[in-house]
Order: structure tokens, then sequence, then C-alpha cells
């Protein structure tokens, strides 16, 4: 048993060799043939026989090369898997080492001593009487340096902010005008109020607490250049912002009504962000509309008569 384990093992490695035995074999069986066939009668075997090698010598001819090119394919496929399954693991360790990092990224960002957020709905900001339950107030109020707003204008002239209590609304300018005109040597003061068509500008608002503000920012951007500016560009974001020292974002979401055409205030996110991450997010928006070709300063003329903007 032994013993045809070991020729059988041997046939399978040495098969080329075998091959060529039988095709000598065959060559001499083919010249014995053909000798026949030159010196005696019986022509009609040697031709048989002739035939007969020359069908298996094109047998032998057809394996051999069916094997070399079933191994040639077997060799390419291994070569292939093996390539396939290093890619895989290579990509597969790429993609773990990217997921790692993000959660690296993540938990840094969680971990960033200082930042808060909070959330208000638009009941609890009509519901705030007075600076001192008023935390948007508050932490515009300590503002030391700049104040950014990037505000909302829709197509027939309302303010989203429109939702808000007319009270609260009146509050909430006056305390911010006073505090962008006392404060000394006064912090810089910046609004871009996102239209359909900066050409018209702001002259079909029609929200009188907004107009108001507006007329004393024309004022206050004249008196001191520089330090306040009040400007329109076309609308890109349907939300407000309000960014406060770079330290600060408040950010004002809104939602549809009735009517999918316009929108309306539903509530604010403060984050306060001492190192900055977020808040760069919304000043790169800011840059933006700052360098837009769209973007025009707002003078008198672009706005309606404080008395005529209707409510």
């Amino acid at each position: 048993m032994a013993e045809r384990r070991r020729l059988r093992a041997w046939v399978v490695k040495h098969w080329r060799i075998v091959f060529a035995v039988c095709g000598a074999l065959i060559a001499a069986v083919l010249g014995a043939a053909v000798q026949e066939l030159a010196d005696n009668q019986l022509r009609l075997a040697a031709a048989a026989a002739i035939v007969v090698c020359l069908l298996v010598v094109a047998l032998l001819t057809g394996l051999t090369a069916t094997i070399d090119s079933r191994l040639q394919a077997d060799r390419e496929l291994l070569t292939t898997i093996r390539g396939t399954t290093v890619e895989h693991r290579r990509l597969a360790g790429s993609t773990d080492r990217r997921i790692a990092a993000v959660r690296r990224e993540i938990a840094a960002m969680a971990a960033n001593v200082g930042m808060r957020a909070d959330a208000l709905t638009l009941s609890e900001l009509n519901e705030a009487k007075s600076v001192e339950t008023d935390r948007t107030r508050q932490l515009m109020g300590a503002a030391k340096e700049e104040i950014l707003i990037l505000d909302l204008l829709l197509e027939d002239g309302s303010w989203p902010n429109e939702a808000m209590d007319a009270q609260y609304q009146a509050d909430a300018f006056e305390s911010f005008d006073a505090l962008v005109r006392q404060t000394s040597p006064g912090i810089s003061y910046r609004r871009i109020i996102q239209v359909v068509e900066p050409e018209s500008s702001l002259r079909h608002a029609r929200t009188p607490q907004l107009v108001k503000h507006c007329h004393h920012m024309v004022g206050l951007q004249r008196a001191r250049a520089g330090k306040v500016s009040l400007r329109v560009t076309r609308r890109r974001f349907p939300f407000k912002f309000i960014i406060v020292d770079r330290t600060a974002v408040v950010l004002q979401l809104q939602e549809y009504g009735d009517d999918p055409g316009a929108l309306r205030i539903w509530g604010e996110v403060l984050i306060n962000d001492p190192g900055g991450q977020l808040v760069a997010v919304f000043r790169a928006i800011w840059d933006e509309f700052v360098d837009h070709p769209s973007t025009r300063t707002v003078t008198v003329a672009d706005l309606p008569p404080p008395g005529d903007a209707a409510a």
C-alpha cells in the first residue's frame, strides 16, 4: 500500500516526464507504422495504427495543455485570494484606525472643560420678564469685545422672531441698544440680515421692533464707524445665530407653521464654548457672508419709515 502511494505521488510529481516517455513510445510506434506502410501490403492496418497514435498524441497534448492551464489559473487565483485577503486586512485596519481617531476626537470634544449647552423654547423666551430671567440677554450682556448676528428676513418681509411676544421684543432691543451705546470704549456690533433680494434691501421689512432697531443701527453706523454695521446679503441658511466674543453661540432654530412658506422661531440653543471649536464653525459661515459679492451696507433709504412698518 505504501509503495502504491509513493508511486502515485511520484507520477503526480513527474507527470511531464511520463508524458514525454509516452510521446517517445508513440513516436516509435509511428515510425514502425510508417516503415510498415512502406514495406508490406497491410496498408489498412498500418493506416489505422497511425490514426490511433495521432489521436493519442492529440489527447495527451490537449490534456497537458488543460492541466497546465488549470494549474496556472489555480496559481493566479491563489495569488489573487492572498492579495485580496492582505488588502482586506489592510483596509479593515485603516478603517478601524479612522474610527478610533474619530472616537478620540469626540471624546476630546466632550471632555472640553467649560463647554456648556442650554436650550430655551419659544414659550420659555416669552415668559422671561426681565434680564435676570432671560439667559439669552444675560449671555449677550456679558460681551466684552463683539457681538455678531446673522439674521433672516422672509420673502414677504416677515421676521421669524415675530412669533415672540411683542413686549419681549421691545425689552430685548432696548437692553441691547443700551449695551451697545453705553459700553466704553464700546463693543463691536455687526448684524447681517439674509434677504431674498439684496438689491431691495430691507424696504419690505414689516416688523415694527426690527425696523426701529435697524434705524438705530444705521445711526450708530455713522457715529461709530468701524464698530457698528448693518448689512444685507442673499439668503442661504434658514436659521439665525449670534456669536459673542468668539466664546459663545446662540443658535436660533426655526420651524414651519401652517403656511409651508413661512418660518417662525422654535427656540434657542445657548452654547458656551471657551475653547472656540464650535464657535469657529459659525465664524467661518459669518466670514463667508462678509466676503460675498451680494453683501451690501444698509442705509436709511433702504429702510421703511419706522411708523410704516406693520406688525
